[in-house]
Protein backbone atom coordinates (compact mmCIF):
# COMPACT_ATOMS: atom_id res chain seq x y z
CA UNK A 1 0.00 0.00 0.00
CA UNK A 2 1.60 3.42 -0.66
CA UNK A 3 2.83 5.63 2.15
CA UNK A 4 1.51 8.73 3.36
CA UNK A 5 3.26 11.76 4.12
CA UNK A 6 4.84 12.85 7.48
CA UNK A 7 6.70 16.15 8.29
CA UNK A 8 7.40 15.83 4.26
CA UNK A 9 8.27 12.63 3.65
CA UNK A 10 6.61 9.21 2.69
CA UNK A 11 5.62 7.10 5.51
CA UNK A 12 5.79 2.89 4.72
CA UNK A 13 5.14 0.57 6.83
CA UNK A 14 8.55 -0.60 6.83
CA UNK A 15 9.47 2.84 8.78
CA UNK A 16 7.27 2.57 11.34
CA UNK A 17 9.25 1.38 14.52
CA UNK A 18 9.08 -2.11 15.08
CA UNK A 19 10.24 -2.12 18.65
CA UNK A 20 6.35 -0.92 19.57
CA UNK A 21 5.23 -4.04 18.27
CA UNK A 22 2.97 -6.70 20.59
CA UNK A 23 3.92 -9.88 21.33
CA UNK A 24 0.52 -11.51 20.12
CA UNK A 25 0.05 -11.89 16.37
CA UNK A 26 -3.39 -10.63 16.00
CA UNK A 27 -2.02 -7.23 17.76
CA UNK A 28 0.57 -7.40 14.90
CA UNK A 29 -2.44 -7.36 12.36
CA UNK A 30 -3.84 -4.49 14.71
CA UNK A 31 -0.88 -2.32 14.92
CA UNK A 32 -0.16 -2.29 11.10
CA UNK A 33 -3.85 -2.02 9.71
CA UNK A 34 -4.65 0.53 12.10
CA UNK A 35 -1.82 2.72 11.05
CA UNK A 36 -2.98 2.31 7.32
CA UNK A 37 -6.27 3.23 8.45
CA UNK A 38 -5.70 6.21 10.75
CA UNK A 39 -2.93 7.33 8.43
CA UNK A 40 -4.88 7.79 5.31
CA UNK A 41 -3.55 4.85 2.99
CA UNK A 42 -7.23 3.26 3.78
CA UNK A 43 -9.75 6.08 4.05
CA UNK A 44 -13.42 5.83 5.21
CA UNK A 45 -15.79 3.75 3.38
CA UNK A 46 -12.58 1.40 1.72
CA UNK A 47 -12.89 -2.16 1.74
CA UNK A 48 -10.25 -4.07 3.65
CA UNK A 49 -8.58 -7.11 2.16
CA UNK A 50 -10.35 -10.67 2.46
CA UNK A 51 -9.58 -12.85 5.17
CA UNK A 52 -7.35 -14.92 2.50
CA UNK A 53 -5.60 -11.61 1.20
CA UNK A 54 -4.62 -10.60 4.51
CA UNK A 55 -3.39 -14.51 5.61
CA UNK A 56 -1.25 -14.00 2.25
CA UNK A 57 0.27 -10.59 3.65
CA UNK A 58 0.77 -11.42 7.06
CA UNK A 59 1.73 -15.09 7.14
CA UNK A 60 -1.07 -15.84 9.71
CA UNK A 61 -3.84 -17.57 10.14
CA UNK A 62 -7.31 -17.25 9.53
CA UNK A 63 -7.93 -17.00 13.18
CA UNK A 64 -4.97 -14.74 14.06
CA UNK A 65 -6.65 -12.56 11.24
CA UNK A 66 -10.07 -12.72 12.74
CA UNK A 67 -9.31 -11.85 16.37
CA UNK A 68 -7.35 -8.97 14.66
CA UNK A 69 -10.33 -7.58 12.79
CA UNK A 70 -12.40 -8.48 15.64
CA UNK A 71 -10.24 -5.91 17.61
CA UNK A 72 -10.13 -3.40 15.22
CA UNK A 73 -14.21 -3.49 14.91
CA UNK A 74 -13.91 -2.80 19.01
CA UNK A 75 -11.69 0.09 18.16
CA UNK A 76 -14.02 1.73 16.15
CA UNK A 77 -12.09 1.50 13.08
CA UNK A 78 -13.93 -1.01 10.67
CA UNK A 79 -17.39 -2.43 10.33
CA UNK A 80 -17.40 -6.26 9.96
CA UNK A 81 -21.00 -7.32 7.58
CA UNK A 82 -21.66 -10.98 6.66
CA UNK A 83 -21.98 -11.00 3.50
CA UNK A 84 -20.91 -7.54 2.73
CA UNK A 85 -17.74 -7.28 3.77
CA UNK A 86 -15.20 -5.36 6.11
CA UNK A 87 -15.03 -1.49 5.41
CA UNK A 88 -13.25 1.14 7.06
CA UNK A 89 -14.84 3.60 9.39
CA UNK A 90 -15.04 7.23 9.62
CA UNK A 91 -12.88 9.07 12.15
CA UNK A 92 -15.90 9.91 13.95
CA UNK A 93 -16.36 6.04 15.13
CA UNK A 94 -13.19 5.70 16.09
CA UNK A 95 -12.46 4.89 19.86
CA UNK A 96 -9.71 7.37 20.38
CA UNK A 97 -9.86 7.02 24.12
CA UNK A 98 -7.95 3.97 23.47
CA UNK A 99 -4.87 3.78 24.01
CA UNK A 100 -3.43 2.26 20.82
CA UNK A 101 -5.61 4.23 18.51
CA UNK A 102 -5.09 7.60 20.57
CA UNK A 103 -1.21 6.35 20.38
CA UNK A 104 -1.31 6.23 16.73
CA UNK A 105 -3.54 9.23 16.27
CA UNK A 106 -0.61 11.28 17.62
CA UNK A 107 1.88 10.33 14.74
CA UNK A 108 -0.54 11.11 11.91
CA UNK A 109 -1.38 14.78 14.35
CA UNK A 110 0.73 16.88 11.97
CA UNK A 111 -1.55 19.97 12.97
CA UNK A 112 -1.51 19.42 16.89
CA UNK A 113 -5.56 19.19 16.50
CA UNK A 114 -6.10 15.84 18.74
CA UNK A 115 -3.47 17.48 21.00
CA UNK A 116 -5.80 20.50 21.21
CA UNK A 117 -8.44 18.83 21.96
CA UNK A 118 -6.62 17.11 25.22
CA UNK A 119 -5.15 19.84 25.95
CA UNK A 120 -8.64 21.40 26.28
CA UNK A 121 -10.14 18.06 27.84
CA UNK A 122 -7.51 18.50 30.46
CA UNK A 123 -7.93 21.78 31.15
CA UNK A 124 -11.83 21.52 31.73
CA UNK A 125 -11.58 18.98 34.26
CA UNK A 126 -8.55 20.07 36.55
CA UNK A 127 -10.01 23.29 36.39
CA UNK A 128 -13.46 21.99 38.24
CA UNK A 129 -11.25 19.36 40.58
CA UNK A 130 -8.76 22.25 41.16
CA UNK A 131 -12.07 24.21 42.38
CA UNK A 132 -13.21 21.37 44.49
CA UNK A 133 -9.64 21.29 46.35
CA UNK A 134 -10.06 24.68 47.21
CA UNK A 135 -11.90 23.64 49.83
CA UNK A 136 -10.76 19.81 50.63
CA UNK A 137 -6.82 20.25 51.02
CA UNK A 138 -5.42 19.50 54.46
CA UNK A 139 -2.66 21.79 55.92
CA UNK A 140 -0.37 18.47 55.47
CA UNK A 141 -1.16 18.65 51.98
CA UNK A 142 -0.60 22.31 51.76
CA UNK A 143 2.72 22.17 53.34
CA UNK A 144 3.76 19.49 50.60
CA UNK A 145 2.79 22.44 47.75
CA UNK A 146 4.88 24.71 49.61
CA UNK A 147 7.85 22.63 50.01
CA UNK A 148 7.46 20.70 46.49
CA UNK A 149 7.24 25.15 44.48
CA UNK A 150 10.72 25.75 47.03
CA UNK A 151 12.12 23.00 45.74
CA UNK A 152 11.47 23.36 41.97
CA UNK A 153 12.77 27.06 42.51
CA UNK A 154 15.67 25.37 43.28
CA UNK A 155 15.44 23.13 40.19
CA UNK A 156 15.18 25.55 37.42
CA UNK A 157 18.46 24.09 36.11
CA UNK A 158 17.32 20.46 36.30
CA UNK A 159 14.67 20.01 34.36
CA UNK A 160 14.12 16.18 34.43
CA UNK A 161 13.32 16.31 38.35
CA UNK A 162 11.78 20.22 37.96
CA UNK A 163 9.19 18.16 35.89
CA UNK A 164 8.76 15.54 37.63
CA UNK A 165 8.03 18.35 40.58
CA UNK A 166 5.34 19.71 37.98
CA UNK A 167 3.79 16.80 37.68
CA UNK A 168 3.64 15.75 41.54
CA UNK A 169 2.07 19.49 42.18
CA UNK A 170 -0.98 18.73 39.42
CA UNK A 171 -0.98 15.30 41.07
CA UNK A 172 -1.71 16.80 44.80
CA UNK A 173 -4.33 19.14 43.21
CA UNK A 174 -6.37 16.46 41.34
CA UNK A 175 -6.29 13.51 44.79
CA UNK A 176 -7.04 16.22 46.56
CA UNK A 177 -10.53 17.16 44.54
CA UNK A 178 -12.16 13.50 45.35
CA UNK A 179 -12.94 13.30 41.69
CA UNK A 180 -11.68 9.68 41.08
CA UNK A 181 -13.04 9.61 37.71
CA UNK A 182 -11.76 13.23 36.65
CA UNK A 183 -8.41 11.92 37.73
CA UNK A 184 -7.69 8.72 36.41
CA UNK A 185 -8.88 10.72 32.96
CA UNK A 186 -6.10 12.99 33.49
CA UNK A 187 -3.58 10.13 34.36
CA UNK A 188 -4.36 8.63 31.43
CA UNK A 189 -4.16 11.31 28.92
CA UNK A 190 -1.13 12.05 30.37
CA UNK A 191 0.55 8.39 30.27
CA UNK A 192 -0.79 8.40 26.35
CA UNK A 193 0.97 11.63 25.68
CA UNK A 194 4.06 11.34 27.55
CA UNK A 195 6.29 10.10 24.78
CA UNK A 196 5.32 13.18 22.43
CA UNK A 197 7.62 15.90 22.60
CA UNK A 198 5.07 18.24 21.88
CA UNK A 199 3.64 17.93 25.88
CA UNK A 200 6.34 16.64 27.48
CA UNK A 201 9.81 16.74 25.54
CA UNK A 202 10.22 20.69 25.61
CA UNK A 203 12.08 21.95 28.94
CA UNK A 204 11.90 25.75 27.84
CA UNK A 205 14.08 28.62 28.94
CA UNK A 206 14.57 29.63 32.55
CA UNK A 207 12.53 32.13 32.53
CA UNK A 208 9.89 29.86 31.14
CA UNK A 209 10.57 27.78 34.06
CA UNK A 210 10.57 30.65 36.48
CA UNK A 211 7.54 31.46 35.12
CA UNK A 212 6.17 28.56 35.95
CA UNK A 213 6.93 28.77 39.71
CA UNK A 214 5.42 32.14 39.88
CA UNK A 215 2.17 30.69 38.59
CA UNK A 216 2.01 27.43 40.85
CA UNK A 217 3.20 30.20 43.55
CA UNK A 218 -0.48 32.19 42.62
CA UNK A 219 -2.28 29.04 42.94
CA UNK A 220 -1.03 28.02 45.74
CA UNK A 221 -1.93 31.15 47.35
CA UNK A 222 -5.30 30.95 46.12
CA UNK A 223 -5.88 27.59 47.80
CA UNK A 224 -4.68 28.54 50.60
CA UNK A 225 -7.14 31.53 50.75
CA UNK A 226 -9.99 28.70 49.86
CA UNK A 227 -10.94 30.87 46.87
CA UNK A 228 -11.75 27.95 45.04
CA UNK A 229 -13.24 30.24 41.83
CA UNK A 230 -9.62 31.94 42.18
CA UNK A 231 -7.52 29.28 42.09
CA UNK A 232 -9.62 27.75 39.13
CA UNK A 233 -8.72 30.74 37.15
CA UNK A 234 -4.97 30.87 37.62
CA UNK A 235 -5.18 27.16 36.93
CA UNK A 236 -6.64 27.74 33.50
CA UNK A 237 -4.40 30.39 32.91
CA UNK A 238 -1.44 28.40 33.22
CA UNK A 239 -2.41 25.77 31.60
CA UNK A 240 -3.18 27.70 28.34
CA UNK A 241 0.06 29.39 29.00
CA UNK A 242 2.07 26.80 29.36
CA UNK A 243 0.25 25.17 26.00
CA UNK A 244 0.96 27.84 23.92
CA UNK A 245 4.37 27.90 24.14
CA UNK A 246 5.05 24.21 23.80
CA UNK A 247 2.53 24.91 20.34
CA UNK A 248 4.84 27.87 19.41
CA UNK A 249 7.98 26.19 20.05
CA UNK A 250 6.89 22.57 18.21
CA UNK A 251 4.80 23.62 15.83
CA UNK A 252 5.34 27.14 14.82
CA UNK A 253 1.91 28.26 15.30
CA UNK A 254 -0.10 30.67 16.42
Amino acid sequence: MAGTSINGRVASRDDRPRSRRPVRLASIVVEELAHDIIGGQLPEGSPIPTEDALCRQFGFSRTVMREGLKLLEERGLIRVEQGRGTTVQSRESWNLIDPDVLRIALEYDENAQLLDSIVTVRRLLETAMTRDAARRLTKDELAALQANLDTMEELIDDYPHFQQLDQAFHRTLLSASGNEIGRMIIRAIHHYTAADPRLSGHPGSASALTRTVDEHRGILEALEQRDGDLAADRITAHINASWSERRRAHLGHE
